[in-house]
């Protein structure tokens, strides 16, 4: 249980426990990977500006999609929609959605 701290009329919470994710101010890491992805490509192609407000925007969107589910939905929305870095060799494809035996 984290407790609710106020910042700039933001609410983020404080991981009380040694395994919770780790944070960067109010992001978790798997968040805060795709902004430096964005701003690493915006500074290879010469839009600092533009991947960086891009990778504002999908941090933000992430983090609400994220907000009231469980610890793992990022990865289980990658198998549920097939991207081939996040398949399972004991499971079937993540494009069945029915077994027949």
């Amino acid at each position: 249980m984290a407790h609710p701290l106020t910042c700039w009329c933001l609410m983020y919470t404080i991981p009380r426990y040694i395994d919770s994710p780790p944070q960067v101010l109010w992001w978790e890491l798997d968040e805060i990977v795709i902004l430096i992805i964005c701003i690493f490509a915006g500074i290879i192609s010469r839009e600092l500006t533009t991947l960086t407000a891009v990778g504002i925007c999908s941090t933000i969107l992430i983090s609400k999609t994220k907000r009231g589910k469980s610890e793992g939905i990022v990865l289980h929305w990658c198998y549920w929609h097939c991207l081939p870095m996040f398949s399972l060799k004991g499971c079937p494809s993540g494009d069945v959605r029915e077994l027949v035996e």
